[in-house]
């Protein structure tokens, strides 16, 4: 036996890629199109298995990317991984980080609680070492005419708690820039009047947002 008929005869099911001329057209009807069916399914696993081999091999791949991925990112624990390399960075940059954390509470009060008109807006600011300070803003239409000034659009529409939300972002801001250029100490001994941070945000024109 040649060792082509002895590579096929040992390793396909008879002439399913192929059937000799003589041979097929004395096959019965019923015979042919079993053969048919055969030869299309032959073809179609061989495709699909042709597919399969080649996503196995790229699942392979990524399996080894993503482990070599997580080995980089790593842990604080591993100093030359990316989350020890960002570990060892943020303990450099505590204390700095620490003297721009703050808290801001924006509360409203009602000369006629039963009304609840025309409130007066405060504001409590907290330091990251707990020190505070209350600080008066001004009543909704101060509020109003202070945002168009600095924004140049009409806050008309807006309640108070979307003022409450305007008056947060300004104060938070401003703060930033204010203990940044000085201390929390000076800070602290000084009003911050809404006119005064009305006059900060015009002085930085759009450039008081990226704070």
């Amino acid at each position: 036996m040649s060792r082509l008929l002895k590579y096929r005869c040992e390793s396909e099911v008879f002439f399913k890629d192929y059937l000799p001329d003589e041979f097929f057209i004395n096959l019965s009807e019923e015979q042919r199109i079993s053969f048919r069916k055969l030869r299309e399914s032959h073809l179609l696993v061989q495709k699909k298995n042709k597919k399969l081999s080649v996503l196995k091999k790229e699942i392979k791949e990524k399996q080894k990317e993503l482990k070599e991925l997580t080995a980089s990112i790593g842990t604080k624990n591993h100093p030359n991984s990316h989350k020890g390399k960002l570990h060892v960075a943020s303990q450099s940059m505590q204390e700095l980080s620490k003297l721009f954390k703050f808290s801001i509470s924006v509360g409203l009060r009602y000369h006629d609680t039963s009304l609840k008109k025309n409130p007066k807006f405060y504001l409590r600011v907290k330091s990251h070492d707990n020190n505070f300070k209350n600080i008066y803003v001004g009543r909704p239409n101060d509020i109003k005419k202070s945002l168009f000034k600095i924004r140049n659009f009409s806050f008309e529409n807006y309640n108070n708690d979307d003022l409450k939300l305007e008056i947060r972002l300004l104060y938070t801001v401003y703060i930033r820039n204010f203990v940044w250029g000085k201390n929390w100490k000076t800070f602290f001994n000084q009003k911050h009047q809404l006119k005064d941070v009305e006059q900060w945000c015009l002085s930085m024109s759009n450039e008081f947002l990226r704070w």
